[in-house]
């Protein structure tokens, strides 16, 4: 009896991870793998307590999982490489373009330094000319 109920608790965990409604088990991390281990923790038990010999179907099952998630991982790896590949390119273009910007503002910045001690000079000189007032043109 306690080999039915055993067999129904892991039953159940396995299916609430590959819903994604685990209870202990962290189905969206990147390390996520389906295995007897993830299937025994998230049944409450400690790793090693499934094994092949006790529970063969509950192990095709898990196995099956496994390779299903791998098959789905492997297609969604192509369409994230490739919006990856796009989003990549946007932000290079954006750089570049922000970087233009800068450029730009700097140049400004500097003729305009120089433009403030052309005139500050020319001040200057002026004052000590005795010349106070500038005629305006």
């Amino acid at each position: 009896m306690a080999n039915l109920r055993g067999k129904a608790l892991y039953s159940a965990a396995l299916e609430r991870l590959k819903s994604g409604d685990a209870e202990v088990v962290d189905t969206s991390s990147a390390d996520f793998r389906f295995s007897t281990t993830t299937v025994a923790i998230e049944a409450g038990k400690k790793k090693g307590f499934i094994r092949f010999d006790r529970y063969p179907d509950l192990c095709m099952e898990i196995k099956a999982a496994e390779e299903s998630r791998k098959l789905k991982l492997s297609g969604q790896s192509k369409k994230n490489k490739n919006t990856t590949n796009e989003k990549i390119k946007r932000l290079n273009e954006q750089y570049s373009d922000l970087k233009k910007q800068h450029e730009d503002c700097l140049e400004k910045m500097l003729n305009l330094i120089r433009l403030n001690y052309e005139l500050q000079k020319e001040n200057k000189l002026l004052k000590s000319n005795g010349i106070h007032k500038v005629s305006e043109i």
